[in-house]
Formats: structure tokens, C-alpha cells, sequence
């Protein structure tokens, strides 16, 4: 791979890091999606930071300049040890570019956190009370006049200086920890083997949580027990927040699949390894801590995410990817697949998904079917949508072939009811909040998503997909993704209402051409010719044209995922985390240490 030179800026006034990262870009990067991260180390623990890119265009060439404002204190969980050396990594699209090695180290002194005495941040709350007044009135300008961000932000602020605010879910997040400690302080080590699956929302059936409390059931050695309450923290009665305390300080082993915004707030015990087996597959939207300083994202000094022990990810581009997005140390996160996604490889029960669907909805039967399962818009549950004027499925369905059938499958934060017309009662459906997306795939024809991570299991199962991407731009402004949209998504991008219903028909009807497609022919390409008139039978080319963007498309993103990572992760946990373990699963736990890959064969 071809190396490169940069130069850095650096600046460091207190505990506040300014770090700048300059180089040209080769001609083959201009005009691609550049991230760069700032990377802190220190012996076997790293840090990936991300950096704000901006390219300056010039008669020498393109000028890739990266920034960012990093509070020390705040870069590791726990502050270093030894001395901390800063390198960089850079990345065009799935690629990692090799740098010339130019690592500068950094006194660990620098990131000594300050602390605050009970008194003086009792102090220091009291006087923000009384100020309390000015900040909501300095917020309510800063946050455009919106009231209820205004005050949000003036408590944030208040916690910020003093360490306590206003918030009931602070107020339970505090004595949630506090009981957590006195529980750990009754019982100073482990004696058994307690996995504690731990959720805000109801485990889906064959869903992560699921499938791996089954594999670690199935092991008399291993005690099995739960936390599953919908309710967020500041609802959780005290009862309730003492018993997940207990539950917790008695784990050995911490399961979740989301974000358990309450468990960040505790020093958990050596013995305790926390397991994290994120909900969704690939990377697209940019999450977790990439977002720090941006709307909606956390602040330097959030802990969020950061006491996760072990990752597991669909594929091995990505790892990079979820260390940066939840701090922690890049060894942490492991390719050995997403669990739930096994049953995409169970053919047996994909046939008698299959059926069941059709007996379920008997007018889907011997139709072309159509997923129109886009994302919602807004900032999260509260205020989702879905701008109904966007898709108007009596006009998309008057342009369709007659037999093609429409699922309507909104987000589940999406509760606005869709409105089918009479005419179409035998070809439509709005499925919301019904059956599971994953199930839909299985009888879909033709996937229209937007920014959805649906893509993923579609592409599992090479499932055609259109993009219908109307507003994105306005999209990237608020969200952003870690890579090009329209050079990363396995499919063709449409940017208005009527060249969806175009591609549309085209393709279901098989129609489409996939020859005339421009997105087709780029980096992707790799010299993929079109067929012609002199190679009317050429079969090799016909399937660079319809399957290789599907195909890297799957190995940069679902590489891990074969129908095994169910078992992989299963014993990865028992190998390294739990005591006692039967000599089985050795075997199994080494080939899940290794990221080797377990062949499906079905």
C-alpha cells in the first residue's frame, strides 16, 4: 500500500490539546470521503479520536487539513499510566491508508484529571442556582430560541461546573451507583458464574439477547438471570434501581445489545466484564461518541459506552469504527459476527417464513413485492416522522406493474397512520410496528430505503435495493456517515419522486439496465466493462455490472456473518470471561480469538 506524508500541528495550553493533521491527497482520494483519526496510546490500551476533515482545493493539487480540540482529562477512561504516544490513521471509504510513522509522545501527566471536593461542588451548585436564570436566558438565544433546548442546556452546563443539576434521571442515575457500590462492598469477589442480560427494551424473539442467553443456558455451569424493564431510569422506582444494582455488582458477566445509559455511571469491579452486542450490523450513520461536539452528541468528558470489555462486529473494516464510536481500546472489539443474523442463514426457517407470510397476508401471494422501509426524521422517539408528501403511494402504485404488491414498513418511532386508497386495498399494506423487517426481506423483491441500516440484512440476502434519498443533504448536515453514501449503498440513488417510480417499475419488471446506471462504473468498477455487441453471451461481465458492488459491499461490511456468530460469541464468553469452563468449547473459543471464520454449510 502506498505511503504517504503528513505533517502535524500541535498546541497545548493546560489540559486542552489543539492537533492539527496536514498532508496533500493523492489524485486518487480527491473528491472521496476522508476520515482521519487521532490516535492515543499507551502500551496496549488506545484511544481513537476523531477529527473534523475539511479539503482546500489549489492550483498544486488537494490539501487535506484535520482538526480538533481535545480535553486531556477526558481521552482515556481511566487516566494513563505510562507515557502516551499519538499517531494517526487515515481512511478513504473502507480503505486504510499507511502513513509514515511520525508518533509524538505525550506526558501522562497532561491527562491527570482534576477533582472536585463534595464542598466545593456543592459550592459551586449553589451559585449556579442563582445564576440559573442568566444561563437558561444565555441558551435560549444560543439554541435558537427553543425553550426546551435552552434549559436542557443550562443544566448540562450546571453539571458540567458543579457535578449535580436538576435532572430525576440524575438524581437515579447517582443513587443507582451508590447502591451499586455499597452491594459491591458487601461481597468483595465473584463466587459463581452470573450472566446478566440487561436492557431498556423487550428482547426480540431471535434477537441477540436471545439467542445468546440459549447457547450459555444450555451449560449447567453458567447462571442465567435478567434485568428487562422498558422504563428509562428517571420512571425506574427505587426498588427497582436497587435490585439492577444487585444484579449488576453480582455479575460476572454484563450482556447488553443498546445503549444502558445508567450503567456508565459505575466503577464496575475488575471481575466483571461488560459485553456489548450492538443492535445493529455494518457502519453507516455516524453514533456514539464520533459525534462528540455535534448536535445531539455527547460531550468530551461523557463516559458513555466506555466500560464495554468486548465488541462484536460484522466484519473486520469496521472495528475502527465502533472503538472510536465507544472510546474504548481497538483489541476490544472483535469480528466474530452479529448473532441475530444467523437465522438470515437458517433456510429452513426462511421457508416457513415464508409461507406463514403469505398465510398472514394472502394478497402478498404470487406478487412482486416492494419494501418501502425507510428511516424516520427528527431527533428520536418523541418527534419522529416521516414527511408524508415524500412518498405518495397512489401515484407510485398507478406506476407500477399490475402485479406488484407495496409494504408500507415505517421506523418503529414513526406512529403517523399511512392512508392506502380504496383502489389499491389489494395491493398495499402498511405494516408498521408489525411483523420484523427481517422477516419482510424474505419475500421482498425490491428493498426502496433511504439512510435505514436495513441494508445490511438485505444485502445478506442479496435482497435488490433503490435508494430514494430526497433530502440528503439536509440528512448529512444533522447525522453525517463514516463513509460516501452514494459511493458506499449497493444500489442506484434517486433524488426525486419521479425517478423512483422510473427505476422503480423498471427494475421490478426486470426492465432495468443496469448498463446505463452511472453508479455502476467508478472506483468500484475496478475496469468492469459494459456488455456489448461484440460479447453478447459474456456472462463474467454481466456479473461485474450486477454483482460486484453487492459483493464488496458484503465483504467490507458482513465478512463475519455466516450463520455461526451465535457460537463464536457464545464461546468467547465462556473461554475468557466465565470460570469453570468445559474443555467443548475451547476449540471453538480459539477460533473465535482468531476472527477465523466459520464456513455456513448449508
Amino acid at each position: 500500500m502506498k505511503k504517504f506524508n503528513y505533517r502535524t500541528t500541535v498546541n497545548i495550553n493546560g489540559s486542552l490539546m489543539q492537533l492539527g493533521f496536514r498532508c496533500q491527497l493523492p489524485e486518487e482520494m480527491c473528491h472521496k470521503k476522508i476520515r482521519v483519526q487521532a490516535i492515543f496510546a499507551q502500551r496496549q490500551v488506545d484511544r481513537r479520536f476523531p477529527m473534523e476533515v475539511c479539503i482546500e482545493e489549489s492550483e498544486n493539487g488537494a490539501q487535506l487539513l484535520a482538526d480538533a480540540q481535545i480535553e486531556l482529562p477526558y481521552v482515556f477512561r481511566q487516566p494513563p499510566r505510562h507515557k502516551v504516544a499519538i499517531t494517526f490513521a487515515l481512511w478513504c471509504g473502507t480503505r486504510e491508508w499507511t502513513l509514515n510513522d511520525q508518533s509524538f509522545p505525550v506526558q501522562r501527566e497532561l491527562f491527570a484529571r482534576p477533582e472536585q471536593t463534595g464542598r466545593r461542588n456543592v459550592v459551586t451548585f449553589a451559585g449556579c442556582t442563582i445564576a440559573l436564570p442568566f444561563l437558561i436566558a444565555r441558551a435560549w438565544f444560543s439554541e435558537g430560541k427553543d425553550l426546551k433546548k435552552a434549559v436542557k442546556k443550562a443544566n448540562e452546563t450546571v453539571y458540567r461546573l458543579s457535578g449535580y443539576n436538576y435532572s430525576p434521571r440524575q438524581r437515579h442515575t447517582d443513587y443507582f451507583a451508590a447502591k451499586y457500590e455499597q452491594f459491591v462492598s458487601r461481597s468483595r469477589t465473584l463466587s459463581g458464574n452470573q450472566v446478566l442480560f440487561l436492557s431498556e427494551r423487550l428482547p426480540e424473539e431471535g434477537g441477540n439477547l436471545q439467542r445468546i442467553r440459549q447457547a450459555l443456558s444450555q451449560d449447567p455451569d453458567v447462571e442465567i438471570t435478567e434485568f428487562i424493564n422498558t422504563h428509562t431510569v428517571d420512571a425506574l422506582k427505587k426498588k427497582e434501581l436497587r435490585e439492577c444494582a444487585r444484579k449488576c455488582a453480582d455479575a460476572r458477566v454484563i450482556v447488553l445489545e443498546d445503549f444502558y445509559p445508567q450503567l456508565h455511571r459505575l466503577h464496575i469491579r475488575p471481575e466483571t466484564k461488560v459485553v456489548q452486542l450492538w443492535h445493529a450490523c455494518g457502519a453507516f450513520k455516524t453514533f456514539g461518541l464520533t459525534r462528540m461536539g455535534k448536535p445531539g452528541g455527547a460531550p468530551q468528558s461523557s463516559m458513555n459506552h466506555r466500560n464495554y470489555d468486548f465488541v462484536s462486529v460484522s466484519s473486520e473494516t469496521i472495528r475502527d469504527i465502533y472503538a472510536e464510536a465507544f472510546a474504548i481500546p481497538t483489541n476490544k472489539v472483535k469480528a466474530l459476527g452479529v448473532p441475530r443474523t444467523d437465522a438470515l442463514f437458517d433456510w429452513e426457517r426462511k421457508r416457513k417464513t415464508r409461507e406463514a407470510l403469505y398465510e398472514k397476508y394472502p394478497l402478498l401471494r404470487d406478487q412482486k413485492i416492494i419494501l418501502f422501509a425507510p428511516t424516520f426524521r427528527g431527533d428520536g422517539n418523541k418527534d419522529a416522522h416521516y414527511p408524508q408528501d415524500a412518498f405518495d403511494l397512489d401515484a407510485f402504485l398507478e406506476k407500477m406493474p399490475e402485479d406488484t404488491a407495496c409494504i408500507i414498513k415505517h421506523h418503529p418511532f414513526v406512529h403517523q397512520p399511512v392512508e392506502i386508497p380504496a383502489r389499491w386495498q389489494n395491493r398495499a399494506l402498511d405494516l408498521t410496528g408489525k411483523d420484523h423487517i427481517n422477516d419482510l426481506l424474505l419475500i421482498t423483491d425490491l428493498l426502496i430505503t433511504d439512510y435505514s441500516s436495513s441494508i445490511f440484512e438485505a444485502a445478506i440476502l442479496e435482497v435488490p435495493m433503490l435508494f430514494y434519498a430526497f433530502d440528503e443533504e439536509e440528512y448529512m448536515a444533522s447525522r453525517d456517515f463514516y463513509f460516501a453514501y452514494e459511493e458506499m449503498v449497493p444500489g442506484p440513488v434517486t433524488k426525486t419522486f419521479r425517478e423512483l417510480c422510473r427505476r422503480a417499475s423498471r427494475m421490478v419488471s426486470g426492465q432495468w439496465n443496469p448498463v446505463d446506471e452511472p453508479w455502476i462504473f467508478g472506483e468500484d468498477a475496478d475496469g468492469a466493462r459494459r456488455p456489448d455487441a461484440d460479447h453478447p453471451d459474456d456472462e463474467c461481465a454481466e456479473k461485474d455490472l450486477l454483482t460486484r458492488r453487492m459483493e464488496r459491499f458484503r465483504e467490507a461490511f458482513l465478512s463475519a456473518l455466516d450463520g455461526h456468530s451465535t457460537e463464536r460469541v457464545a464461546a468467547y464468553i465462556k473461554e475468557n470471561y466465565l470460570k469453570n469452563v468445559p474443555e467443548s468449547t475451547a476449540e471453538a473459543a480459539a477460533d473465535a480469538e482468531s476472527g477465523r471464520r466459520w464456513k455456513n454449510e448449508e
